[in-house]
Parts: C-alpha cells; sequence; structure tokens
C-alpha cells in the first residue's frame, strides 16, 4: 500500500525527486545540470509526458519531470494524470521513496497550492494499484519497490485536508477495482452482496434482499436470469442521504451478472472468462456509494444492483419461456 505524506520543506536528503513543468519549460528550481538536460532532450512539458534523468550530484540521485502543458491550464485532472505519471515513471526508478515537488509555474492561477498537492496524491495513489493478491510466484525483486511518497512545498495541514475527500473517492474507485478483478467463483451474488454491506461503516443503509422475498414482490425477471444457478440471487438497495432533507434522490441501478454463461443460450468460449466482468455495472455503483458517503457529498442517492449468476442447468431458463414481473 501506498503511503503519501505532505511537508512544507524537502527532505534533506532523497534518492529520487519529481518537478512540475509547463510547456515553457521553466523549472520551479535553479539546476544547471537540469537546465542543459531540457535543451537536449526531446521533452516538451506537455501533459502525459515525463523524463528520467540522472543527477550527476547524487542528490538527488534520480530526477523525473512530468509535464503540465500550459500553465493556465493546469486543474486538478491534469495534477492527478501528472501525479500517476510521476509514480509510474518512479517505479521504473526501483526507488522505495519519492518526493514530489509541488510547486506550481507562475501562470497557474486556477489552483492553490494545497488543492495542487492533493491531486498529486490523488493521482499517484489511483496509479499505484495493483490485484496481486493471486499471485503466489511473483519474485521480489519484480514486485514494486515504490512504497512512500512525499508532496512538499505546501502547508502539510491543508494539503492534507484537501486530500481527504479525494483519498476517500481513490479508495472507492479501487474498492471497485478489487470487485471487479474477482474471480467468479469468490464473487458471487451473496459475496458481492456482503461487500455491498461494508458500506454501512461510511454511513450507507443496506438492504439485501434474497430469493423469497424477491418472488414475494413479483421480481420474476431477475429471478429468472439466474434460477440456473445453485447461487441464490440478491437484490441490494443502497440509500445514503447527505442532502437536503426530503429532497428526492438521485437513482443509480447496476447490473451485477457476476458470471454470464448465456445459460441454455451459452456463449462461445472463446472469451468466456471474461464473462466474470458483466458485474461492472454493480462494482460501478457500490464504489459511487461508498465515495459519495465517505466524503460527505451533499447530496441525497440511492443504489439498486440486482446479482445473480447465469449458468446453463437444467433449472435454466429456456428461450421463449413466459416470464413475469
Amino acid at each position: 500500500m501506498l503511503t503519501i505524506t505532505f511537508a512544507p520543506k524537502s527532505a534533506t536528503k532523497v534518492t529520487a525527486r519529481a518537478y512540475l513543468v509547463a510547456d515553457d519549460l521553466t523549472l520551479p528550481v535553479t539546476d544547471k545540470y537540469l537546465s542543459a538536460a531540457l535543451k537536449t532532450a526531446n521533452f516538451k512539458g506537455k501533459k502525459g509526458e515525463s523524463l528520467t534523468l540522472v543527477h550527476p550530484s547524487g542528490d538527488p540521485a534520480i530526477v523525473i519531470l512530468a509535464g503540465i502543458g500550459k500553465a493556465d491550464g493546469v486543474n486538478g485532472n491534469v495534477l492527478e494524470e501528472a501525479g500517476g505519471n510521476i509514480f509510474a515513471a518512479g517505479l521504473v526508478t526501483k526507488a522505495a521513496q519519492l518526493e514530489i515537488h509541488a510547486g506550481l509555474p507562475k501562470g497557474a492561477k486556477k489552483i492553490d497550492a494545497a488543492t495542487a498537492a492533493a491531486h498529486l496524491a490523488c493521482g499517484a495513489s489511483l496509479r499505484s494499484y495493483r490485484f496481486d493478491k493471486y499471485r503466489t510466484k511473483e519474485k521480489a525483486e519484480d514486485k514494486p519497490k515504490l512504497k512512500a511518497i512525499s508532496i512538499t512545498g505546501v502547508d502539510a495541514a491543508k494539503a492534507k485536508k484537501a486530500y481527504a475527500p479525494l483519498a476517500a473517492i481513490a479508495d472507492s474507485i479501487n474498492f471497485a477495482r478489487d470487485l471487479v478483478s474477482e474471480p467468479a467463483n469468490v464473487l458471487y451474488p451473496a459475496t458481492l452482496a456482503a461487500e455491498a454491506r461494508k458500506l454501512s461503516k461510511v454511513g450507507v443503509k443496506v438492504e439485501v434482499l434474497g430469493e423469497a422475498e424477491m418472488k414475494k414482490l413479483g421480481m420474476g425477471s431477475l429471478l429468472g436470469v439466474g434460477q440456473g444457478s445453485v447461487r441464490e440471487s440478491q437484490l441490494v438497495v443502497m440509500q445514503y442521504y447527505g442532502g437536503k432533507k426530503g429532497g428526492k434522490p438521485v437513482a443509480l441501478v447496476g447490473k451485477g451478472v457476476t458470471f454470464d454463461t448465456g445459460g441454455i443460450s451459452i456463449k462461445p468460449a472463446q472469451g468466456m472468462e471474461e464473462m466474470k466482468w458483466d458485474m461492472g455495472g454493480s462494482a460501478a455503483v457500490i464504489g459511487t456509494m461508498r465515495a459519495l458517503a465517505a466524503r460527505g457529498a451533499k447530496v441525497n442517492v440511492v443504489g439498486v444492483v440486482g446479482l445473480v449468476e447465469n449458468m446453463p442447468d437444467g433449472n435454466a431458463q429456456r428461450p421463449g419461456d413466459v416470464v413475469t414481473s
């Protein structure tokens, strides 16, 4: 897990340091080696660009320059992309720690330093995501070395406060990524519903209906899809009210077919393993509900996900069956 901290000053000794560079190639520090390198390198300071250099002084040993485009166009999205690119470049260097200098060019007036640092941190956090829980043979030297990032040149307290809601979003995105990445023998309707129940910890009211309850409500369409599976279908209703009391909520509905063989109308074998991703819509809704509640969004939202597994059993729904709903 990546550790992110904020500090007003740079560390006295650091292995790798990153700087933000606009398309005018103005450096936030005075450094003759970096200036000379920019004159010869094919680096234009454009959004998405990065350049890794070995510094002759050895302090730091490695310098990463991240392009942010035109200074007056710098915003949160640009900085999140830069934060992700810096983290990716840092991985290649094999450095265990990386310092990002949050100094912005003079023309970047749309965003303050603390907010800029928060977006850099968010981008790095999102880029650091890995789903490696089932990798049993990965060599130690192949595992990521970069475990900590310090973002400097900012008021640490202000930056930490600005980062809190963005961290909630990043954590929720990574939570949804985990759900989508799990194999279907681990993540099926009941276990996905159990993951959704965890949202109660951040203030979401979660209700789960089983097959008996859905049958009483006449939900034949949903039940028909899952009737060929030994896994019981589930319906999850998530409610978060952070907005105006009595205000109408926004409704989010997510598809949650945890594995879709096609049932009797079975899909081709080629690419069948990809059918575990047919629950991506439900993961997006669950992740969104988590993000809204965790950052205290001023909005009323109801999220509903229907969770089924579609299998070719003798009890599976047949083409032409009459389904009531």
